[in-house]
């Protein structure tokens, strides 16, 4: 398998319950991040939040059509979460429905990866990506640059870019 056969369009995701940042990289480089939020303002139960999340991919994955998609976990949790197991399994069945590839690297991975240890502060993270893709000066969320993080790791590992589609 040649490193282009998969399509030019990597969708990244930092995935969280209340908030979940996203990256689309295009031939190596993020060209636009966002970030889902929850629905409404109180509490609401994680299942009506997973679906709001798998709607929002959806728009996402209709509108970018993604090779395939990379998600930064929560890493040093050494209990079960059920929302986020709950979420896990949800952006599963939405990945196998979408036939989309998945890579999944824990978040001490890629923070060591880019920024030298793994439980950098969230603010330095974001310095390192900056520095590193040269977006100096731009404003994201958090959780844009931990998208924007884990997809670049990604590529870099992989060595995975090709001209645009």
């Amino acid at each position: 398998m040649t490193r282009c056969d998969h399509a030019s369009v990597l969708l990244a995701i930092d995935a969280g319950l209340r908030e979940t940042g996203w990256a689309i990289f295009r031939s190596g480089q993020p060209v636009i991040t966002g970030v889902i939020v929850a629905p409404g303002r109180r509490r609401v139960d994680a299942k009506v939040r997973v679906a709001h999340l798998v709607q929002c991919l959806d728009a996402l994955a209709e509108e970018w059509r993604p090779g395939a998609v990379v998600c930064s976990q929560p890493s040093g949790i050494h209990w079960p979460v059920p929302a986020l197991e709950l979420m896990n399994v949800g952006l599963t069945e939405w990945s196998e429905r979408r036939r989309l590839l998945v890579y999944t690297y824990t978040a001490q991975e890629v923070r060591l990866a880019i920024a030298g240890h793994p439980n950098v502060s969230r603010d330095r993270l974001a310095y390192a990506v900056m520095v590193r893709l040269g977006l100096i000066g731009q404003g994201k969320t958090t959780h844009e640059w931990e998208a924007v993080a884990v997809g670049d790791y990604h590529l870099r590992r992989r060595n995975w870019s090709c001209p645009a589609a």
